[in-house]
Formats: structure tokens, C-alpha cells, sequence
């Protein structure tokens, strides 16, 4: 029995009216749907054991489908999916039928035509906006259950795991971790940071480097801490060398895990073509290698940027008066690193409304660059008691140590100190402040307190108060 004829969706149109169509471009209806052109479904509606010069027939057709340009559609409002599912479907069903009962050749010519493409991407984007809950990838599921990462980290990480087909490997990963002594929170915190982790061989590179960094002589408290702090040293080649390089820089094991936590690129930064230039450069700037170990806890991410940014900021450390050489140099390089030229500029403009000159304001952050880090209320408040007590501003540019030390802490103590053995007419009470200010808090003690705490009853009590703030300011001495 021949198969029934479908009927079709809309009466043959005369020739002239597809090809007046062709000029038009396919865009959605008003209600968001995607117009699909009936005489598109009454040619497929028509008898379909119709044979090739049929099909061939309707070129005008097939040129007007290679028109639906989905640039066009991509930048329209979105598509109704049940419309488009609806006429989809239809198309679909009428194709089915039709290339079921078609001749070979018939098959060919579609399919050797460029508009099969557009049937099965647009078959392929109605399945697509009709599945309402597509299934989360094992590999999201196991980041949030198995690793505490958050759902929007985990969809993130996952991308490095696509690879994987079973959790198998990352579940050995995260046991080998856990046996040896890493809790929960560093496993979240290391696979957060490096998620290709949970691809490591255990037996080929995880246990290999464990034991690398025993043999350095690394507690198992600290080997949790380093790789907690730098994830890549599970993996990165020459583990014991690297090691072997920054541990001279460092007096203790606890100075180099402060490094690599401040910077986790320490331990996989290239030493040949990174690091060694930008130490080789640093210590013909009279740093030794003592001060590189200590700017390094200071400023932890100089020490790994390219050569040329390194010989920038030293630049700029020589354009505020700092010589190569001077021991203030290292503070320099410190105050560049952490202020832009426009912060810097500012911080000059803030010191000169303070009263003091261009020249004097050049000549204090030649002798003290850290004031260009320090905060502008901290500075006015120090120098607004430095003037009530009698230190003007030469005495003060010439001594701007004084604005290192902390104001309730250090010199409201003192100067109360000095005040009070001044007004019992002790020697010691006119000492000169900042030499005062500038001893350590034992030769404070043992020269101006203790050998007066008798013939001053409470000075020594009142002293050690004031300086924790135990005491306020206006009941001080």
C-alpha cells in the first residue's frame, strides 16, 4: 500500500510570490516565536514519494532556508520554545516521511545541500530549550560534597576536571591528603586554588614530593602549611633544588613558610630566567642577601616580576634622593612598590601643607621614604604635638625618624615622663626628646623610671599604664 499523503499546511504559491520572499530576512513574530514560511511546509506536504526533479524544483525554497542567518537570530529577542518546538516538530515529522519514502538520489541532494545544516541546528537548539533540568556533572558534584568548594568555585573548577569520567582519581587524591594530615579546610583551600590537583598521580607525583620535603628536614605540620600555602609543590619539577635556593635567604624553616604564604609563586617561578636576574640586580644595589630575604617578607611579589619592572621601581626609589647603597635604599624600593607615581605626587603636596618647603619635603623623604606609605592623619596628629611640645619643623625635617614612632604608645609617655622629673628638677628631665623618643624601651626604663620610683611614688606605675593605653591621655603624669 503506497503511503498516505500528508496534507499540506498552505495552497502551492505561485513561483514569482517564493521568489518575492527571497529578499526578506527570517526574524521572530511578535509573540517571540520563529516564523516558519508555509509554503515551506506545503512543499513538504505534498506527495512525498514525489521524485528528484520535485524536490529539485523548489531551489527557491532551499535558497530562501540558506537565508535564515543565525547571526541574525543569536542578536532577535529569544524564540518562544514552544512555538518553536511546535513548528519544529512539524517540519521534523514532514522530513521524516518524506526522505522515508524518497528515492536515494532524493537523500543525496538534500543532504549534499547546504540547508540540512540549518534543520539539524535548529532541530538541535529546540531539544535544547526544551530540557528544563539538565544534570550537574559528577565533577561540580564532587568539588562542593567532597572538597567544600561553593557552587559557583566548583562550576568554575570544574572545567580542569572535564576530562575525568569517574571520580576515582580525585577521591584517591583527597585520601592521600587526609591520611597524611591535611584537614578539610586545606584541602578546600588547596584544590580552590590549583583544581588540577585531583588529576595528580598519588604513587608517580604526590607521595614522591611529600617525601622530598621530608628529606629537607620539613615537619609534617609544615609540610601541611607549604602546601596549603603553595599547592604547586605537589607538582613542580626540581622540588628539592628550588628549596635548596631560597632556604640560604631565610635564617628559619618558619621565615620561608611566611614567604611562600605571602607569595605561592616562589616555589614554581622560573630561577634562571626570573629569579636570579632580579637578585643579581638587587644586590648590586648594595642589597646583601640578608635585606633580599627580608624585603621579600616585606614585599613578597617583587622579588617574581620581570626584570624590567624591577629596574623600574629602583629608578623611581633613585628619584627620591635614595641612593644605591644608602641604607634607607631598601625602604625606598618599599615605598615605590606600594604608591603610584600620582599617590606619591599627592603625598609631596600633603607634606608641604604641613608648612615645610619643596626643598625641606625632598630632604625629609630622602632621609625618611617611609613617610610615603605612612597615613596623612597619623603624620598631622604627631606633628600637631611634636609643635605643642617645642619641635619646630627644621628640628623635626632633620630628625624625621621621630614620625616613625607611635604617638600614645611612645612620645605622649615620655614626654610626660621628662615633664615630671623637669618639674622636680632632675637632670634627666632635659634631655633632648628625640633622643628620648629613639632608645629602646629598657634603656628608657633603667635611665629615666626606676631610679627615680621612690622619690616619685607612681611614676613607674603610671608610665607602664599609659604606654598600653591602659590610662587616657588627659590624666597622664
Amino acid at each position: 500500500m503506497a503511503p498516505a499523503t500528508l496534507p499540506s499546511f498552505a495552497p502551492p504559491r505561485p513561483q514569482e510570490a517564493v521568489l518575492e520572499d527571497e529578499g526578506r530576512e527570517q526574524r521572530p513574530s511578535e509573540n517571540g516565536s520563529l516564523r516558519i514560511p508555509s509554503h515551506i511546509f506545503g512543499i513538504i506536504g505534498r506527495n512525498p514519494r514525489a521524485g528528484e526533479d520535485q524536490w529539485k524544483s523548489a531551489g527557491p525554497l532551499l535558497e530562501r532556508g540558506r537565508r535564515l542567518r543565525f547571526s541574525s537570530l543569536r542578536n532577535s529577542p529569544p524564540f518562544s520554545s514552544s512555538s518553536l518546538g511546535l513548528s519544529m516538530g512539524l517540519l521534523e515529522r514532514r522530513l521524516f516521511y518524506l526522505l522515508s519514502s524518497s528515492s536515494t538520489a532524493l537523500k543525496s541532494t538534500l543532504f549534499a545541500s547546504p540547508y540540512h545544516v540549518v534543520f539539524s541546528l535548529l532541530r538541535f537548539s529546540t531539544a535544547t530549550s526544551q530540557d528544563p533540568s539538565p544534570k550537574t556533572p559528577f565533577q561540580v558534584e564532587y568539588l562542593i560534597n567532597s572538597c567544600g568548594l561553593s557552587p559557583d568555585r566548583a562550576v568554575e573548577a570544574s572545567k580542569y576536571l572535564a576530562h575525568l569520567r569517574s571520580p576515582s582519581k580525585p577521591t584517591s587524591v583527597v585520601g592521600f591528603l587526609k591520611q597524611f594530615g591535611f584537614g578539610d579546610e586545606h584541602i578546600r583551600k588547596i584544590v580552590s586554588w590549583y583544581p588540577k590537583v585531583l588529576c595528580a598521580s598519588v604513587n608517580n607525583t604526590l607521595k614522591p614530593r611529600i617525601k622530598v620535603l621530608q628529606e629537607l628536614r620539613f615537619s609534617d605540620c609544615e609540610i601541611v602549611q607549604l602546601v596549603s600555602s603553595s599547592p604547586l609543590a605537589l607538582i613542580c619539577g626540581e622540588l628539592q633544588r628550588r628549596i635548596e635556593f631560597w632556604r640560604p635567604l631565610f635564617e628559619t624553616n618558619k621565615q620561608l613558610l611566611k614567604a611562600v604564604a605571602r607569595n605561592h609563586h616562589l616555589l614554581s617561578a622560573n630561577l634562571g630566567k626570573r629569579i636570579m636576574p632580579n637578585i643579581l640586580l638587587l644586590r648590586d644595589c648594595g642589597i646583601s642577601d640578608d635585606q633580599i630575604g627580608k624585603m621579600i617578607l616585606k614585599i613578597p611579589w617583587l622579588i617574581t616580576r620581570s626584570l624590567p619592572s624591577v629596574k623600574s621601581l629602583i629608578q623611581r626609589a633613585e628619584e627620591l634622593g635614595v641612593p644605591r647603597g644608602s641604607g634607607m635604599f631598601l625602604t625606598a624600593l618599599h615605598a615605590v612598590s606600594s604608591s603610584s607615581s600620582t599617590r606619591i605626587k599627592a603625598k609631596f603636596k600633603f607634606l608641604t601643607s604641613l608648612g615645610w618647603s619643596e626643598a625641606d619635603v625632598a630632604f625629609v623623604i630622602s632621609k625618611a621614604p617611609f613617610l610615603l606609605y605612612r597615613s596623612e592623619k597619623g603624620i598631622c596628629d604627631k606633628m600637631n604635638f611634636l609643635r605643642k611640645v617645642g619641635c619646630g619643623l627644621q628640628y623635626v625635617a632633620h630628625r624625621p625618624g621621630l614620625l616613625t614612632y607611635s604617638l600614645e604608645g611612645r612620645m605622649i609617655p615620655r614626654y610626660g615622663v621628662l615633664k615630671n622629673l623637669k618639674a622636680n628638677e632632675l637632670p634627666e628631665g632635659d634631655l633632648d626628646f628625640y633622643s628620648a623618643v629613639m632608645i629602646s624601651e629598657d634603656k628608657f626604663l633603667n635611665k629615666f623610671v626606676l631610679p627615680h620610683k621612690d622619690r616619685l611614688p607612681g611614676l613607674h606605675e603610671t608610665y607602664v599604664a599609659s604606654t598600653v593605653g591602659k590610662v587616657p591621655i588627659e590624666r597622664k603624669f
